[in-house]
């Protein structure tokens, strides 16, 4: 076997082992705390997009504060068929300052499908609805 061959291979294998690895350790059921990248008190605003369209922003300091007191407990389980798949009721920006913390819908989080979760499906139906 000449070497470049054997290059190749040994790479293929590596990164088949790595991105393996790093799925089985996302996947695992995780509370929104968990899943969120830094610190829920620095949330600033809130943009939640209806699946129709419809764009609203949230600002006051306390409505994102009870809505994330609110689901940040809320476990997901993650899906066991992670294809792709199109639309959501509703998509949800958490920014702190003008930065994008994190992006998810009522579905799929950080790049991963969740069950249905009837509790943040609420909580965002209702934040929407009364924003």
């Amino acid at each position: 076997m000449n070497l470049n061959k054997f290059r190749s291979i040994a790479l293929f294998l590596c990164l088949f082992f790595i991105v393996g690895c790093q799925s089985e350790v996302q996947l695992k059921p995780m509370t929104f705390q968990e899943i969120y990248p830094a610190n829920l008190s620095h949330v600033t605003k809130i943009e939640i997009r209806h699946g129709g369209g419809k764009l609203k922003t949230i600002t006051d300091v306390e409505i994102i504060d009870d809505w994330l007191d609110s689901i940040k407990e809320i476990t997901f389980e993650p899906e066991e068929n992670q294809e792709g798949r199109v639309g959501y009721k509703y998509s949800v920006k958490l920014f702190e300052e003008n930065d994008v913390k994190i992006f998810f819908t009522t579905s799929k989080i950080n790049d991963f499908y969740y069950k249905t979760n009837n509790q943040i499906m609420e909580r965002t139906e209702k934040l929407f609805d009364e924003s």
